[in-house]
Protein backbone atom coordinates (compact mmCIF):
# COMPACT_ATOMS: atom_id res chain seq x y z
CA UNK A 1 0.00 0.00 0.00
CA UNK A 2 2.86 2.56 0.77
CA UNK A 3 4.34 1.90 -2.41
CA UNK A 4 1.36 2.60 -4.35
CA UNK A 5 0.95 6.15 -2.56
CA UNK A 6 4.48 7.01 -3.24
CA UNK A 7 3.94 6.15 -6.92
CA UNK A 8 0.68 8.22 -7.58
CA UNK A 9 2.84 10.50 -5.45
CA UNK A 10 5.45 11.46 -7.81
CA UNK A 11 2.90 11.37 -10.71
CA UNK A 12 2.55 14.66 -12.71
CA UNK A 13 -0.51 16.88 -12.34
CA UNK A 14 -1.33 15.88 -16.36
CA UNK A 15 -0.98 12.11 -15.39
CA UNK A 16 -3.50 12.25 -12.39
CA UNK A 17 -5.99 14.54 -14.49
CA UNK A 18 -5.50 12.13 -17.72
CA UNK A 19 -5.05 8.73 -15.92
CA UNK A 20 -7.73 6.80 -17.27
CA UNK A 21 -6.60 7.40 -20.86
CA UNK A 22 -3.15 7.18 -20.49
CA UNK A 23 -4.24 3.42 -19.09
CA UNK A 24 -5.92 3.26 -22.18
CA UNK A 25 -4.40 4.09 -25.05
CA UNK A 26 -0.79 4.92 -23.46
CA UNK A 27 1.35 8.23 -23.23
CA UNK A 28 1.81 8.40 -27.11
CA UNK A 29 -2.15 7.64 -28.08
CA UNK A 30 -2.67 10.64 -25.71
CA UNK A 31 -0.13 13.25 -26.97
CA UNK A 32 -1.84 12.08 -30.57
CA UNK A 33 -5.19 13.36 -29.39
CA UNK A 34 -3.65 16.33 -27.55
CA UNK A 35 -2.10 17.83 -31.13
CA UNK A 36 -5.25 17.01 -32.84
CA UNK A 37 -7.46 19.75 -34.18
CA UNK A 38 -11.07 19.00 -35.15
CA UNK A 39 -13.52 21.23 -37.06
CA UNK A 40 -17.44 20.40 -36.68
CA UNK A 41 -19.55 21.35 -39.53
CA UNK A 42 -22.83 22.33 -37.16
CA UNK A 43 -23.59 22.83 -33.84
CA UNK A 44 -26.48 20.37 -33.04
CA UNK A 45 -26.56 17.95 -30.15
CA UNK A 46 -24.74 15.36 -31.96
CA UNK A 47 -21.71 17.46 -32.71
CA UNK A 48 -21.64 19.15 -29.30
CA UNK A 49 -22.15 15.88 -28.11
CA UNK A 50 -19.60 14.21 -29.28
CA UNK A 51 -17.32 17.43 -29.03
CA UNK A 52 -17.93 16.70 -25.46
CA UNK A 53 -16.44 13.00 -26.15
CA UNK A 54 -13.28 15.15 -27.52
CA UNK A 55 -12.89 17.73 -24.84
CA UNK A 56 -12.86 15.90 -21.75
CA UNK A 57 -10.20 13.62 -22.31
CA UNK A 58 -8.12 17.33 -23.45
CA UNK A 59 -8.35 16.87 -27.90
CA UNK A 60 -6.03 20.07 -28.85
CA UNK A 61 -8.01 22.43 -30.36
CA UNK A 62 -11.48 22.68 -32.15
CA UNK A 63 -14.02 24.59 -34.80
CA UNK A 64 -17.59 24.78 -35.13
CA UNK A 65 -18.87 26.46 -38.04
CA UNK A 66 -22.45 27.18 -37.79
CA UNK A 67 -24.17 30.14 -38.57
CA UNK A 68 -27.58 28.71 -37.04
CA UNK A 69 -28.82 31.25 -33.97
CA UNK A 70 -30.46 29.56 -31.14
CA UNK A 71 -33.90 28.50 -30.43
CA UNK A 72 -36.70 27.66 -28.40
CA UNK A 73 -36.36 23.69 -30.24
CA UNK A 74 -32.69 23.86 -29.12
CA UNK A 75 -33.14 24.55 -25.58
CA UNK A 76 -35.24 20.95 -25.53
CA UNK A 77 -32.64 19.06 -27.31
CA UNK A 78 -29.55 20.26 -26.58
CA UNK A 79 -27.45 19.98 -23.17
CA UNK A 80 -24.86 22.93 -24.15
CA UNK A 81 -27.59 26.01 -24.91
CA UNK A 82 -30.25 27.73 -22.19
CA UNK A 83 -33.36 29.82 -22.39
CA UNK A 84 -30.84 32.89 -22.18
CA UNK A 85 -29.14 31.87 -24.86
CA UNK A 86 -32.22 32.21 -27.43
CA UNK A 87 -30.59 34.74 -30.72
CA UNK A 88 -27.09 34.05 -30.04
CA UNK A 89 -25.32 31.86 -32.14
CA UNK A 90 -25.33 28.50 -31.63
CA UNK A 91 -21.76 27.40 -32.21
CA UNK A 92 -20.76 30.08 -29.65
CA UNK A 93 -22.52 29.38 -27.04
CA UNK A 94 -21.57 25.33 -27.52
CA UNK A 95 -18.08 26.51 -27.97
CA UNK A 96 -17.78 28.42 -24.63
CA UNK A 97 -19.26 25.89 -22.66
CA UNK A 98 -17.31 23.19 -23.90
CA UNK A 99 -14.41 25.13 -22.67
CA UNK A 100 -15.55 25.42 -19.46
CA UNK A 101 -15.43 21.83 -19.15
CA UNK A 102 -11.61 21.50 -20.14
CA UNK A 103 -9.95 25.02 -20.29
CA UNK A 104 -6.56 23.11 -21.51
CA UNK A 105 -8.51 22.89 -25.12
CA UNK A 106 -8.32 26.01 -27.45
CA UNK A 107 -11.96 26.72 -29.15
CA UNK A 108 -13.18 28.72 -31.84
CA UNK A 109 -16.26 29.16 -34.06
CA UNK A 110 -16.66 30.54 -37.41
CA UNK A 111 -20.32 31.92 -38.78
CA UNK A 112 -20.58 29.96 -41.60
CA UNK A 113 -23.74 28.12 -43.08
CA UNK A 114 -21.53 24.40 -43.02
Amino acid sequence: FDLLVAMAEELTEHQRKFDRQLRLWGGHGQEILEYAKICVLGSGPTATESLKNLVLPNVGSFMVVDDAKVNMQDCGNNFFVTQEDIGKLRAEVAASLLVEMNPDVKAQFDKRNP
